[in-house]
């Protein structure tokens, strides 16, 4: 069986004729304006992309900050031998007396019998951040951008503000971030945030 194969030339020429034509004003026209839409989608797609990137990266950034402050003042209290509750700073602390309402701006901890190794926490409410510092001379922000009043308490297994240091007591402080460091979110109205709070309660594994 034989196919034979018949060339026709004028059929060829209006083929190549055809692939030389150009696009007309209409089929320009429609052809621009889908393209324009395509790319405008692709942009507003990339902006709704960065802005919720922005948003989670927020949110891991300020959950990261609380976790990492919070477990190195959890581990720092249930490690300690001996603490109290008072007022102090970077170079001084006053430890509250028996019979007075436990609350202050600082704590101290002592890890071992030793009482001139210590570790201190202590909230500088000009600055409104949350400090470390010890013995040793180590210094460092825990915490900053703080809104609320910066103090710790002692309460009872009944959740009730204690003044009597013969039993133990479980060491409490709220935080409110207004900002987080990185990236710079703010929290309000208008914003990402409108309220970011974190109570910490904890008390030490060692006996009194």
């Amino acid at each position: 069986m034989k196919i034979l194969c018949v060339h026709n030339p004028k059929a060829a020429a209006a083929a190549r004729a055809r692939r030389c034509q150009g696009l007309t004003l209409v089929e320009m026209t429609v052809t621009m304006g889908i393209f324009a839409l395509v790319v405008i989608g692709f942009v507003y797609a990339n902006l709704f992309g960065m802005r919720y990137d922005e948003l989670i990266c927020s949110k891991l950034g300020a959950s990261e900050q609380s976790r990492m402050s919070f477990d190195k003042l959890t581990g720092d209290i249930r490690a300690s031998k001996m603490w109290h509750i008072g007022n102090g700073d970077q170079t001084s602390f006053t430890p509250l007396p028996n019979a007075t309402n436990q609350l202050g701006n600082a704590v101290q901890l002592n890890l071992t019998t030793d009482t001139n190794s210590y570790i201190r926490y202590y909230f500088e409410t000009n600055n409104a951040r949350l400090c470390r510092m010890t013995s040793a001379g180590e210094y460092k922000v825990i915490a900053q951008n703080l809104t609320n009043s910066m103090y710790f308490h002692a309460e009872d297994y009944t959740n009730r503000l204690v003044t009597d240091l013969q039993y133990k007591y479980v060491i409490v402080t709220t935080m409110e971030f207004c900002q987080y460091q990185f990236p710079k979110t703010y929290v309000g109205p208008g914003y990402y945030y409108d309220y970011y709070k974190i109570q910490f309660k904890v008390a030490s594994h060692c006996p009194n």
